[in-house]
């Protein structure tokens, strides 16, 4: 099973760990998150991040406090990379009223892939933001519809993606 963690999610795990050896108190989003990270890893999932979450999190590498939850968590995750039609699925997605940065995470939820090519998309998203949740399942149906004549066009492997479930990282069942 592929997932990949949008960037609040993965912040809120990065908060949760960091917390954690802090001895700081958690918020039930953190909470949420590092269990499901933590399942998800025994479980055998793998698990990938955006770009823009693993440059933020090499940028702040260097900071004593951070250094050994963020390369752990690094060590953990996978970038998922933009593949072909990643633009022209994130421009249709807008056109369901999604955000330019919903947009993206679907997209390269459908069409994204690791630098070696040998992945493209995943089966889940684990997110935080409800209103993204609540208009994926509005417009799913119409979403997929445009998604399989799209795919009519398309040479494989891209004629045989998918769209990922989105859930809540509390929700997603492992």
């Amino acid at each position: 099973m592929r997932c990949l963690l949008d960037k609040v999610t993965a912040r809120h795990i990065m908060e949760r760990m960091l917390k954690l050896v802090e001895g700081r108190t958690v918020t039930s989003a953190e909470l949420f998150a590092l269990y499901f990270y933590q399942r998800a890893r025994s479980d055998g999932f793998t698990l990938f991040i955006l770009p823009q979450t693993h440059n933020l999190l090499k940028r702040l590498e260097h900071l004593p406090r951070y250094v050994v939850i963020i390369q752990r968590f690094l060590e953990a995750t996978q970038i998922l990379y933009p593949a072909q039609y990643f633009k022209r699925w994130t421009r249709r997605l807008r056109e369901y009223g999604f955000t330019k940065e919903d947009a993206e995470v679907l997209a390269i939820a459908t069409f994204g892939t690791q630098l070696n090519g040998d992945i493209l998309g995943v089966h889940v998203v684990a997110t935080s933001d409800q209103p993204m949740i609540n208009h994926w399942r509005a417009h799913h149906g119409e979403i997929q519809k445009r998604l399989l004549n799209m795919q009519r066009h398309l040479e494989a492997p891209y004629c045989y993606v998918s769209l990922p479930t989105v859930e809540r990282p509390e929700h997603i069942g492992i």
